[in-house]
């Protein structure tokens, strides 16, 4: 009988501690996979002030290089940057679209403006129109644009971003995008329902208040474009101004799906285990005894790991994704 109660009590504490470990470990990190979300500038040494080169980040077409002679990490470059992005077609549509003037003196604006008056007095972005007012306009041709690289399709992600308005009647519409477009005649036409866009939504900004927007959306490609437009911002007293813009995997689906979606061989083992998805990449494994102390980390090459060192008995592995995020399991090493 004391055997019995000795053993069953070795088990409540070993059941005590997995649970512990599922409730640490099986969580869920999203990777932030917007550029400069924040709006913050690029400068170097005395360039770290006012460089006014935080809206290069949702240029449709960036410049190469950042105020200090920093090489942008946004402009498409199929050698040294193959994730940024130049939509000059794009461009053209917007110039050739609101252009008044048939001799193009002043020229047409489609990059968003530098400013110090993001949300809690940071620097952000702002839409708004040519600011000489010059081609008189009747909708603004300022966008926020940006490509975003590296979505897993089938994965559920979430977009938030703060806006505020100088005036009412001043809404932004949101779009994210499955493929860089070379016009807005789909948008103007059929709004959310064109085959171009993956989700959206109108924000209706509250005059002088700062708002933060979400949605969530399944991606169905493995890049999105991020474009965001105020149509009615005309002029300096109907800016909108945005900051903290986000795009991230749920963390709670990518847990489930994650959980779910692997196969972990043999358990009981005896010299390696095998750990395979298909839909997300598994980067290491920490192994830990009953008691809670960790005795290994791997990295998974070729799909496995090597316990041949292990020592007979019962241990918790906690798989690690590349992207974040992590499961636990129970494997025996005979």
């Amino acid at each position: 009988m004391k055997t019995k109660i000795l053993f069953t009590r070795q088990n409540s504490k070993s059941l005590c501690i997995f649970m512990m470990l599922c409730l640490c470990f099986n969580n869920g990190w999203s990777q932030e996979l917007v550029k400069n979300g924040t709006c913050d500038e690029h400068g170097t040494g005395a360039d770290t002030s006012n460089t006014s080169d935080n809206a290069d980040a949702w240029d449709m077409t960036p410049n190469s290089t950042l105020n200090g002679g920093i090489t942008s990490p946004y402009r498409y470059d199929a050698t040294t940057n193959p994730d940024g992005w130049r939509n000059d077609a794009l461009e053209d549509y917007i110039e050739a679209t609101y252009t008044t003037d048939p001799m193009d003196l002043y020229g047409t604006d489609e990059q968003p403006g530098s400013t110090s008056s993001g949300n809690n007095g940071t620097r952000g972005v702002k839409l708004y129109d040519d600011a000489d007012g010059q081609p008189v306009i009747t909708q603004s041709t300022r966008r926020l644009y940006q490509r975003v690289v590296g979505l897993i399709i089938g994965n559920v992600y979430n977009f938030s971003i703060d806006s505020r308005s100088e005036a009412a009647g001043t809404p932004s519409q949101v779009y994210i995008l499955n493929n860089e477009i070379a016009d807005e005649t789909g948008i103007n036409t059929n709004g959310y329902t064109d085959t171009s866009v993956v989700a959206g939504m109108d924000i209706t900004n509250d005059e002088g208040t700062w708002v933060t927007s979400t949605f969530s959306f399944t991606a169905t490609t493995t890049d999105v474009v991020i474009y965001v437009r105020s149509l009615n911002s005309i002029d300096g007293s109907t800016e909108v101004f945005y900051d903290n813009i986000s795009l991230v995997k749920d963390a709670t689906a990518s847990v489930s799906d994650f959980s779910s979606s692997f196969k972990l061989y043999p358990n009981p083992a005896q010299d390696f285990i095998y750990i395979e998805s298909k839909t997300v990449k598994l980067s290491s494994v920490d192994i830990f005894n009953v008691l809670g102390s960790k005795i290994m980390t791997s990295k998974i090459l070729n799909k496995r790991i090597n316990v041949a060192n292990l020592t007979k008995g019962v241990y918790f592995m906690k798989i690690n994704a590349e992207e974040g995020g992590s499961v636990t399991k129970k494997v025996v090493i005979e």
